[in-house]
């Protein structure tokens, strides 16, 4: 649109008292309405152009009875808010849009954008959305809640919109706007709860389109909702509660958008719901969403595909997966792809029910749609003798460190942080903690020992460091546990391999790093799952390579120690050459 006519919007809405919040957005949707409404049912009222503010608060009662009856006494309240001057304001930016030739849908745009930033999903996302959804002209689509408000108001151009929200302050704007630039979209205020859990079917809608919101826990009330392992009355996230109502929402293809933590996590109740949703409520694809999709934010998505007529054929499908976060994925062919007429296709991959439960259904794409460099790594894998890493070494997850409550005597520790690693080299650690004397022996198995390797599996993924005598040694009688990032893997005896050395060698190889990266998955903080890495495939070099690799190591930390030693030479150096700066006369 144009930028000078977006600028006034910001502008007036900057120099409001109130801010550029959704009740400024109801006045300037009201405005942008007004604009738009013939003479013959303004029932009295002046042209828009010929209000003034102070006409518009001599009596709001009848600017909002006469444009938006159904929503007067919000709007009244709304109007009420604002100055004479701020209304002036607002008034001018819209209508020197409307001078600009601005068409009214950029300008309502604009104000969806200004007004409601919180509630805007990225273009790409909303392009990806309108693909799969494939609603024809005319159509009928069910969409909630506030995240699907823009991909809503989009779908409206051709289709009609049932859209529920939850934010009661939110719904004047979108109603009013859609009747600015008569968009067929019927707003009502509901909670995802409310809605999933009504015993009323929805069978005028073709398509859904629900983002549920993130995080909550909320009860089964409905016996038709707790088909999936869920109890009436137990406690599920809104994500999976979002899922089991959307998947049948339309009666035509559905999506719900969710945290890639729901698809990642493979607890035995986990698995179980996205068993459900395969065989009970026809999910037939799993799309990856671009980075970005909720604005300012970097939690990664995914919008869940189901076909709509639900309880499908069971064991003999398939998903499909598709990575639409990558830039080269052009939305227009995401319905070929779903219907299965593109079969080769680098962002997409077929998992059957085997396939998806040999990872605890982890319903992350990126574990299915593989990149060049991951393709390499399986295919050179395949070529070698592997084992798990499980079976050569036990893998142990510490757990948070006890809090000291003040009452019983303490003891010190050293907590191994992600710092502290450098080179594949753990340094001493500075943290230090007071531990209560009595968690001395809850702490025992995750106290370090020289031959323990740390693996990183949270946050950053595969810094890996060898825990070494001399690194022991130095910290003395204050025992050293790993932060809540790491693993601590330690060798089995008596297994193909040996010397922790080789192990650590192979865990930070450009190969491992690989597989690790494919593993994690997660909503905002990346994170590996433990029965991932436990099946993590590990190359066994034979003994006589596995001797060269040890002097190779052992060669390798001699050049580390080394530059140690540069480095101590070259501060000593750096601090003379200062000294004789400064005391040069």
């Amino acid at each position: 649109m144009n930028t000078l006519t977006k600028f006034d919007l910001a502008s007036s809405l900057r120099n409001s008292r109130l801010g550029p919040d959704r009740t400024a957005g109801t006045v300037l949707s009201l405005m942008l309405l007004w604009s738009q409404t013939p003479a013959s049912k303004l029932k009295g009222l002046p042209s828009f152009r010929d209000a003034s503010a102070e006409f518009i608060l001599k009596d709001p009662s009848r600017v909002a009875r006469t444009l938006a009856p159904e929503l007067s006494d919000s709007i009244v309240s709304n109007l009420a808010d604002h100055h004479s001057s701020e209304l002036e304001s607002l008034r001018r930016a819209v209508m020197n849009g409307l001078d600009a030739h601005s068409p009214v849908g950029e300008i309502a745009d604009a104000i969806l954008e200004l007004c409601a930033p919180y509630a805007s999903v990225a273009s790409e996302t909303s392009a990806i959305l309108i693909a799969v959804l494939d609603a024809k002209k005319g159509s009928r689509v069910r969409c909630a809640f506030s995240y699907a408000m823009r991909t809503a108001w989009a779908l409206a151009n051709d289709v009609t919109v049932d859209l529920d929200i939850e934010n009661a302050d939110l719904a004047p704007l979108i109603s009013i706007l859609a009747a600015a630039c008569d968009r067929s979209i019927k707003v009502q205020v509901n909670t995802i709860d409310s809605v999933a859990q009504a015993t009323d079917a929805h069978d005028a809608a073709e398509h859904a389109l629900i983002f549920p919101p993130i995080g909550m826990r909320l009860r089964v009330d409905r016996p038709s909702l707790s088909r999936s392992g869920a109890a009436i009355g137990d406690q599920i996230s809104s994500e999976s509660l979002g899922a089991l109502w959307g998947a049948h929402a339309g009666k035509g293809r559905n999506i719900v958008v969710v945290g890639n933590g729901l698809l990642f996590r493979t607890s035995s109740k986990d698995a179980a719901f996205k068993q459900d949703l395969f065989h009970d409520h026809g999910l037939e694809a799993v799309i990856s969403l671009p980075r970005g999709t909720f604005s300012g934010t970097a939690i990664a998505m995914s919008a869940l595909v189901f076909s709509g007529d639900g309880r499908l054929k069971g064991r003999q499908r398939r998903i499909r997966f598709i990575d639409g976060s990558d830039s080269a994925l052009d939305a227009s062919a995401l319905p070929e792809l779903l219907d299965g007429k593109e079969r080769q296709h680098p962002l997409c991959a077929d998992a059957s029910l085997e396939q998806i439960s040999e990872t605890g259904f982890n319903l992350s794409v990126d574990r299915y749609v593989l990149d060049a460099e991951t393709r390499r790594t399986r295919e050179m894998l395949n070529r070698q003798k592997t084992v798990r890493l499980f079976d050569l070494a036990d893998i142990r997850r510490p757990q948070a460190l006890p809090r000291e409550s003040g009452k019983e005597s303490t003891f010190e520790v050293r907590e191994a942080l992600l710092a502290d690693i450098d080179n594949g080299r753990l340094s001493l650690p500075t943290k230090l903690s007071e531990l209560p004397r009595s968690a001395s022996t809850k702490i025992e198995s995750a106290v370090l020992r020289p031959g323990d390797i740390l693996l990183s599996i949270k946050g950053t993924i595969g810094k890996a460091a060898l825990v070494t005598d001399s690194a022991i040694a130095e910290s003395d009688t204050v025992p050293i546990v790993p932060g809540q990032s790491f693993v601590i893997v330690r060798l089995r005896k008596g297994g193909a391999i040996t010397d922790p050395r080789a192990l650590v060698s192979y865990l930070r190889s450009p190969l491992a790093q690989s597989l690790l990266h494919g593993m994690a998955g997660g909503t905002t903080i990346p994170n590996v799952a433990m029965g991932e890495l436990k099946d993590m495939p590990v190359p066994i070099p034979n003994e006589q390579a596995q001797a060269t690799l040890l002097k190779k190591f052992d060669e390798y930390s001699q050049i580390l120690r080394d530059i140690d030693v540069l480095r101590s030479r070259m501060k000593i150096t750096e601090d003379e050459m200062f000294n004789i700066t400064l005391n040069s006369k």
